[in-house]
């Protein structure tokens, strides 16, 4: 039985809790720290009307980026794991007052600081040694993608292939909404244009490449197959796990990254972007300073909007490509997950029961004690400290069964050098 402290109770921490509450016996005491607590006494609601009120759960309403907000709360009561669900902008606030107070922490993202653009573990890396010393786990990125991906190719590493020399991770949401959302991001739009918007990298033969950006005019893009779902319009973009990744797979020659995106949406993408609604930069306007994308934030379809009748599914997975017994093998190894189905279970869609539901599953097994028992300091999901079968097996039970495709050659579409 833990005491959990979540932060965070958007479309992402709001799946969590409805996941949360039904395993009282292992979250047996749940604080949510929220900047907005009605938003998420209305997620709690939905959650104990599903599954009852079986365990104590309080909400602090707090503005975590203040210095000692949190901390003051962590002293209050005695945590067994913080569960960080809010903005990467907070993890190294948050992972400050973890070692302050001695509580280990997860994540599903990694930092980033508000004032530029970009992302990267290197400073949530730097903190290392400070949590082995204090005897503490920080997980990072166990979410879907970063998480599962990682995870994926922990397992092929460990379990499939003797070398795994080329990943390719596909992320396609072929979901549909109702039509009079025009142009509707499905998590947090600030973060998720400030993503997009960004210089698309990948890894090739030790050495990180560029390849043009997603709101180029041409930018690299191919219809790919996907189990379950068919033929989705796939872009390379760059994408965090990619960082990591190349650290734990010792025989890796080549890493990308691909999602889905149709032409209607680039071409809002390049539209927002070209009249400067995605700049992160304070801009005056009558006399108040504003930042476009945030303002651009609040104008566009929340997650409960739209959720409803939210219809279709994910696909998301690696091709991966390596040796095993002398011989090329190659496999799709995937998770299909259904919008409506999500949103029944969580009152949340796909995208958000996708990142929630791995957060959840390795929470639970870590408080378990029969995942990363007794490691300690700054990890992946990947790193080969943790078992990836013990991982993916209970993911399977947690709601998100994974399936492998044996591959007879590389699909024709990931075959160029782009």
């Amino acid at each position: 039985m833990a005491r959990v402290m979540v932060i965070g109770s958007g479309n992402v921490g709001g799946a969590g809790l409805h996941k949360m509450l039904q395993f009282p016996e292992i979250f047996s005491e749940i604080c949510v720290v929220s900047r907005n607590f009605r938003k998420t006494q209305k997620v709690l609601e939905s959650a104990v009307e599903k599954y009852g009120a079986k365990v104590p759960i309080g909400i602090y309403e707090k503005d975590i980026s203040k210095p000692g907000a949190l901390k003051r709360i962590m002293e209050r009561k005695r945590f067994d794991l913080v569960i960080h669900w809010g903005h990467p902008y907070d993890n190294l606030t948050i992972m400050q007052a973890c070692l302050e107070c001695g509580v280990p922490y997860i994540d599903t993202a990694c930092y980033e600081r508000e004032e530029e653009l970009g992302f990267s573990h290197e400073l949530q890396w730097a903190k290392d040694k400070s949590f082995q010393e204090k005897g503490l786990l920080a997980l990072l990125g166990a979410g879907f993608d970063p998480g599962v991906t990682n995870a994926f190719c922990a397992y092929a590493r460990d379990y499939l292939f003797d070398e795994v020399h080329f990943v390719d991770i596909l992320d396609c949401n072929a979901g549909a909404k109702d039509e009079k959302f025009k142009f509707a991001p499905n998590f947090d739009p600030e973060i998720n244009l400030r993503e997009l918007v960004l210089p698309i990298r990948f890894w090739e033969y030790g050495q990180w490449l560029e390849r043009g950006r997603l709101i180029d005019e041409h930018p690299i893009k191919f219809n790919f197959n996907y189990p379950e779902v068919g033929f989705h319009q796939t872009c390379m973009i760059y994408h965090e796990e990619m960082e990591s990744l190349v650290k734990h797979l010792p025989h890796l020659k080549r890493i990308r990254f691909f999602m889905t995106f149709g032409d209607s949406y680039l071409w809002h993408l390049r539209v927002l972007k070209n009249v400067g609604l995605t700049g992160i930069k304070p801009v005056m306007f009558e006399g108040h300073s504003i930042v476009p994308i945030k303002f651009l934030k609040a104008l566009l379809p929340k997650s409960d909007d739209f959720n409803p009748t939210y219809t279709g599914k994910t696909c998301i997975g690696c091709v991966i490509s390596g040796i095993k017994d002398d011989r090329w093998k190659h496999i799709f190894i995937y998770q299909v997950c259904d919008h409506h189905q999500a949103f029944l279970e969580t009152g949340g869609n796909a995208i958000g029961y996708t990142t929630a539901v791995p957060t959840v599953t390795a929470a639970k097994l870590i408080l378990e004690g029969r995942w990363g028992k007794g490691v300690y300091g700054v990890k992946n999901t990947e790193d080969k400290v943790f078992d990836s079968k013990v991982f993916l097996d209970e993911l399977a039970i947690m709601g998100l069964p994974w399936n492998i495709k044996e591959l007879d050659d590389i699909p024709e579409p990931l075959k160029p050098n782009y």
